[in-house]
């Protein structure tokens, strides 16, 4: 029936008056030969392994027997089973037994694409001439069935246990239909699969995958397996006939020895000396200098980008051309003095002259932290430069000998000692004085770092965004 015929087949409004199953591979179980085919789709199985795993076998890189076994399963088995059990022949149906006509619906595989894969027939009481009912008892099963003569055909139906034959045989005779019942079903129903053809695959099948398993273990090495010492092995290299008579020696020529040349004196060339009167030539690799100044270096003539940092007005510049000193590591010079904040906070920082300068003032920055006014940055001065809104610079003859630092979370107000330079090169703590505020202290009392006198060269403590805590380094 095709799919026009299924739309436009007309909407029975009426309700059936028999509906059922038919048993499961009930055409089977008649034939009786449920095992054989069973064996003959294994028997492909095993013929289509086979033939892969020679073939894979052949390949510079093989790949494992699993996927030999792989392919044999959907390329062999899978069909073998599908034509085996689910053929148009093998399959059960769904029936629907009306007043005038009878329908029945299954589903099979076919093996050619323009075929249907499901279908509905439709029996009118008119064409069927004859019913033949053999029960359950006679055919030694679970379930009865009935043979319907449709148009000079014969189609077998499967009825399941509850159905009532003699209700369905008394609807038949109702409706027109002769009814017959028989002990024994027709030989055609009943022959079972061909046993010949059955062990003739699986001979094939067994061959096909002796053959292609001793092929795939000869050729694809298995992991685990040494390879074997072969003792009193053949000697491979060839065998030249010797020339009759003697081998004349031939030396091999000795070249002298670089290196004793080299090692023996050389004669001292002269060097040509120019004629009196003559000035000597200039060497090709100097460029004359026809002004006769001395070289500087090159000007800056590009003046500081923006975001430059302008050193304090005063401070020498560095002559051009001239080496500066090699930085000294200014990790170990000098004493730490206590750290007055939170020692937890930022990450460790330590600023040291590398020549051991006196620390003179700082150049300061003030920024904020969870909305508080906080110091975010002290540079150490060691040179004298006027003083300016963000430079703080000893008076002549003085120099930083201590700090007070106010800190209740961080670093939020710094205020720096000066004390006089004493002859000695030492400080004098008993005359000293104070620079203003750097930030706005708290009222509480404020820790004070001193060296008693000694100079102070540098500044440690801990930062990040802010400075978390300070302290001083002293020689």
């Amino acid at each position: 029936m095709g799919i026009w015929d299924l739309l436009t087949k007309p909407i029975k409004l009426t309700s059936a008056v028999f509906y059922w199953h038919e048993p499961m591979l009930y055409r089977l179980k008649l034939r009786g030969d449920l095992l054989v085919r069973c064996v003959f789709a294994l028997s492909v199985w095993a013929a289509a392994s086979g033939m892969f795993c020679l073939l894979f076998a052949l390949n510079g890189n093989p790949p494992g027997i699993e996927l030999s076994f792989l392919m044999g399963a959907i390329l062999g088995l899978g069909p073998a089973f599908l034509a085996m059990f689910f053929r148009r022949d093998h399959v059960s149906g769904t029936l629907w037994v009306y007043d005038d006509h009878i329908l029945r619906q299954r589903s099979y595989v076919s093996l050619g694409f323009f075929r249907s894969w499901s279908e509905m027939q439709e029996w009118p009481n008119e064409c069927i001439s004859r019913c033949l009912i053999i029960p359950n008892r006679a055919l030694g099963r679970s379930f009865s069935v009935m043979l319907l003569s449709v148009d000079s055909r014969a189609e077998i139906v499967g009825i399941p246990s509850k159905i009532k034959l003699k209700e369905l045989a008394r609807h038949f005779t109702e409706s027109g239909i002769p009814v017959e019942k028989r002990d024994s079903l027709p030989d055609r129903y009943s022959q079972g699969f061909d046993l010949k053809a059955t062990a003739a695959m699986a001979l094939v099948g067994v061959l096909l995958l002796s053959v292609g398993l001793g092929f795939h273990f000869e050729r694809v090495p298995q992991p685990g397996n040494r390879i074997a010492v072969r003792e009193n092995a053949p000697n491979l290299q060839p065998n030249f006939p010797q020339p009759p008579g003697e081998v004349q020696f031939v030396p091999n020529p000795v070249a002298p020895n670089p290196i004793a040349q080299d090692n023996e004196p050389t004669k001292k060339k002269k060097t040509p000396v120019p004629p009196a009167g003559k000035p000597n030539s200039t060497p090709p690799n100097i460029m004359p200098n026809p002004t006769g100044l001395a070289p500087r270096g090159f000007p800056n003539q590009f003046p500081n980008r923006p975001g430059t940092r302008t050193p304090p007005p005063g401070t020498p510049a560095a002559r051009p051309n001239t080496p500066a000193a090699p930085p000294q590591p200014a990790s170990n010079k000098g004493n730490d003095s206590k750290l007055i904040g939170n020692p937890q906070g930022g990450f460790p920082f330590r600023t040291v002259n590398g020549e051991g300068k006196t620390l003179l003032g700082f150049q300061y920055a003030m920024g904020s932290w969870a909305g508080e006014p906080a110091v975010r940055s002290l540079t150490p001065i060691y040179d004298r430069v006027p003083g300016s809104d963000s430079v703080i610079v000893a008076k002549e003859g003085y120099a930083v000998g201590g700090l007070k630092v106010d800190a209740p979370k961080y670093v939020s107000a710094v205020q720096i000692i000066f004390q006089r330079i004493k002859p000695d090169d030492q400080l004098d703590p008993d005359d000293s004085y104070n620079s203003e505020w750097i930030g706005k202290p708290s009222q509480k009392e404020v820790p004070t770092v001193t060296g008693n006198g000694k100079k102070a060269i540098g500044i440690q403590g801990r930062r990040g965004a802010i400075i978390d805590a300070l302290g001083l380094v002293f020689e």
